[in-house]
């Protein structure tokens, strides 16, 4: 595009100004043109007239000629061979033809609308379409069927005269209906003839009225046209106009520099040699064919586009582009509007990044928390262990409730440390959301229970009450109100000093539902109104001078929040700063029936649950675990058959019928999982039994897949006392033994250290290690060695060590190769050294 200019739009206006003189000339020269063409025309119409009146009569005539040659035709072939045939079909598609052009064609379409002429063509035409099957039959059929034929013609010979007739006729009416009207046309054409004399008399007059005009626009178009050039100088995108071949025509100054050439040195060359990098080239070209005027219009008016394009100096660089078509007088272009993008591509590249960072530090935590809770869960476990230990032995009063109320704390602080996985099980939208039968009393007392020492610390009463009638047995998640309520208590009695706590529960009808409504109301500090709309988020804490020192998360409310609405409840608070607060929840619950056992006394023991001797399958195949497993079970009066992997006790389990089966997860030959699959679908002795998930892998995802192989529960290693027993109980207890069961636990048994075996475990754990120095390890049989390492070290108190080579095992069973387990076994063998002498607990 250049600028536009001045002159030669002036020169036009004066050429226009010569043209006026040139016009009043030609329209003298017009009327003596006019009055010579009258003639002219009258002369050639009646020669038009008479050309087709004889090329109908021809035509007529010559249709009744030809009728007459088919039958002759048809008479000599009587008399003749089969070459007699021949003339017959070619005389026969003569007048078929002639027939059709009189039906079908142009000049004969007036004729037609005349009764005596179509009839007989009609006629004519339908006896001729009846006669087509014999003659495009075979020529013996012709031949036998020649003297029908010619009957058939007979009758068609009048019917031929009478059209020729007709049409005769009607053409001589048509002719002197002609002449009349051209004299009417001529006399008609002598008046349009004035009429235009006029007009252009008087477009004469409006001529220089009108060229004013045109100069005026022109003098604008010329100002806009270079308004439009300056904007395209000045545009910071760049702008090219090609043809539609890529050629190009106008090159702004932005696209030179942007690709660093001068526009002088590519007016003529290819838009894609020059800017496009050499992958785009033959996709430009593809795109640019496609792009033609009778093309699909592929990339042209699409929008903007992105593609990788060159700069003069070789560097590549990315490019925003958008093409759209314009039609002007020298043809079709294609105007290409360019945007260099390195910028924004950068930003979002960056974006990415940091998006990709967020997602990796996302699956850190997660891992990070998986391993946490396993972590605390290892020491928890010989916590609650000792416990169960310690409330075997004689106990004074104070002595069994104190037990008894650390056993409720470390219960909870077990919940708790499955609390930390449930949020992030909340949070991607895994249900995990369990119905129990409890009795609500005994469930708050227990909570009262657990925390009345540390509300005495604080100077603190802690209390709880029904608030009109009490509801007593209910269906709810008994685990999750229990953490929502410790949150709640345990925030009021951070938060309170000499003061009370109070815990109100109200049964409310609401239509058919029963909802279960809960206070938790200190005389504590108070939260201002501006901080209460956001202690139920995540890591919100109050600040103040009075909570600068107490410290906390700021995760227990947003926990509980969870908990309430995963239970579709809700929650929420009352506060009066210096006052106290008042923490409430509505959950709905069901009401359900009373158990057989009543809801013991917040002071009183609790009977131990009696079970009868079982005939046990232990199936085990770390030698260790195998022992501890089997001692403990014989310790309880039961029976233990032991098997040493899973097809092992597929096949005992089809010969035997067991009262309960043990089963590990990873052993030889054939894992718990598929092991336990295969009795479910035999027709064994053991097919219906319980069969127990017996692993040291005790992640809500594992128990979930143990589940799903038709594992009827699940007991982590080491293996407990307390937990088996209450396993057992759950299967296999009836109501009247619990009951008759005595009050007291029975006493403790004298612990076998079991040294030999503890010797064996470390002679195995010096293998491993030894083992994984080898040149050919697969990740598999790691994983395989790790778990059954894992149980062993639980079992001998090496924490550190069972959660190394948890970690070890996770890692190598989606491993590819062993080099990625580089990290995981380096962790192992240093958890390994630093662990502590085995010791059975």
């Amino acid at each position: 595009m250049t600028p536009a200019e001045g002159p030669p739009v002036r020169a036009k206006f004066d050429k226009a100004r010569i043209g006026s003189g040139i016009l009043l000339t030609l329209a003298a020269m017009c009327l003596m043109a006019i009055a010579f063409l009258a003639l002219e025309i009258t002369r050639e119409l009646r020669y038009l007239s008479s050309a087709n009146s004889d090329n109908v009569h021809w035509t007529l005539s010559q249709a009744e000629v030809e009728f007459l040659e088919l039958q002759h035709a048809v008479d000599r072939s009587l008399h003749s061979d089969n070459s007699g045939l021949d003339r017959v079909v070619e005389e026969f598609d003569i007048f078929y033809s002639r027939m059709d052009t009189l039906a079908r064609g142009q000049l004969y379409a007036p004729l037609r609308r005349d009764p005596a002429f179509i009839e007989p063509v009609t006629a004519v035409r339908t006896q001729l379409d009846a006669m087509i099957p014999i003659i495009d039959g075979p020529r013996d059929q012709l031949r036998d069927r020649l003297d029908d034929f010619a009957r058939e013609l007979h009758p068609l010979r009048l019917e031929v005269r009478d059209l020729a007739t007709a049409g005769l006729k009607h053409f001589a009416r048509s002719s002197d209906a002609s002449r009349v009207s051209v004299s009417v046309t001529l006399l008609r054409l002598g008046i349009v003839t004035g009429v235009l004399l006029l007009a252009l008399a008087i477009l004469l007059f409006n001529y220089r009225r009108v060229m004013f005009q045109i100069a005026r626009r022109g003098r604008e178009l010329s100002d806009a046209y270079a308004r439009l050039n300056t904007i395209l100088e000045t545009s910071l995108d760049g702008v090219i106009v090609a043809e539609m071949d890529g050629q190009i025509l106008s090159f702004n100054p932005a696209a030179e520099r942007m690709f660093g050439l001068e526009a002088p040195d590519v007016i003529g060359r290819g838009m894609g040699e020059l800017i496009l990098s050499d992958p785009e080239r033959e996709s430009d070209a593809a795109g640019m064919e496609r792009a033609r005027p009778n093309g699909p219009l592929h990339v042209i008016g699409q929008g903007r586009v992105k593609l990788e394009a060159k700069r003069a100096n070789g560097d590549l660089f990315p490019l925003e582009l958008a093409i759209e078509r314009a039609s002007t007088r020298e043809g079709t272009l294609a105007v290409a509007f360019l945007r260099d993008i390195s910028l924004r591509v950068a930003a979002e590249n960056e974006l990415v990044q940091a998006r990709d960072r967020a997602l990796a530090g996302e699956q850190a935590k997660s891992e990070f928390l998986a391993m946490m809770t396993h972590e605390i869960r290892t020491p928890l476990n010989g916590v609650l262990g000792n416990l169960s230990l310690l409330k075997g032995t004689q106990l004074g009063t104070a002595q069994a409730r104190y037990v008894r109320n650390m056993e409720i704390s470390g219960e909870l602080l077990m919940q708790h440390v499955d609390a930390v996985l449930d949020v992030a099980r909340f949070e991607s939208g895994v249900e995990t959301m369990r119905a129990d039968v409890v009795h609500l009393g005994q469930l708050i007392q227990d909570i009262v229970d657990s925390q009345s020492s540390g509300a005495e610390a604080h100077g603190n009463s802690l209390q709880w009450g029904w608030v009109g009638a009490p509801l007593t047995w209910v269906r709810i998640d008994a685990s999750r109100l229990q953490q929502v309520l410790l949150n709640l208590v345990g925030n009021a009695i951070k938060f309170t000093r000499n003061g009370r706590i109070t815990i109100e529960a109200e049964a409310n009808e609401a239509g058919a539902e029963m909802r279960l409504d809960l206070r938790v109301i200190d005389t504590g500090i108070g939260i201002a109104l501006d901080d209460q709309a956001r202690v139920f988020e995540d890591f919100q804490t109050v600040k103040s001078s009075q909570t600068r020192a107490i410290g906390g998360t700021g995760l227990g409310l947003s926990i509980a929040r969870r908990f309430v609405q995963a239970m579709e409840g809700e929650i929420g608070l009352e506060s009066t700063p210096g006052e106290g607060s008042v923490f409430w929840l509505q959950i709905p619950v069901e009401v359900a029936q009373a158990q057989d056992a009543p809801a013991p006394d917040a002071t009183a023991a609790v009977p131990a649950r009696a079970t009868p001797a079982l005939n046990v399958l232990l199936v085990e195949d770390d030698d260790i675990n195998l022992e501890i497993a089997r001692e403990l079970l014989e310790r309880m009066a039961h029976q233990v058959s032991c098997a040493r992997d899973g097809q092992q006790a597929v096949d005992m389990a089809e010969r035997t019928r067991y009262d309960l089966i043990l089963m590990d997860i990873r052993m030889p030959v054939m894992d718990g999982l598929e092991a336990t699959r295969r009795i479910r679908a035999s027709e064994g002795a053991s097919r219906d039994v319980p069969i127990i998930a017996f692993s040291a892998n005790v992640l809500p995802e594992a128990k979930e897949r143990f589940a799903a192989a038709g594992m009827s529960g699940f007991l982590g290693k080491p293996l407990k006392g307390a937990e088996l027993s209450d396993l057992l109980a759950e299967f296999f207890a009836s109501p009247s033994e619990a009951a008759s069961a005595p009050s007291e636990a029975p006493p403790a048994v004298p612990r076998n250290p079991l040294e030999a075996l503890a010797i064996r475990h470390s002679d195995e754990l010096q293998q491993f290690f030894d083992w994984l120095d080898g040149v050919s390890v697969a990740a598999a049989e790691i994983a395989a060695r790790a778990h059954k390492l894992a149980g062993s070290s639980a079992a001998f108190g090496q924490a550190d060590l069972h959660a190394a080579l948890i970690a070890l095992e996770n890692a190598a069973e989606g491993a590819s190769d062993t080099q990625s387990l580089a990290p995981e076994i380096a962790h192992a063998r240093m958890a390994w050294k630093a662990a502590p002498t085995p010791q059975l607990g």
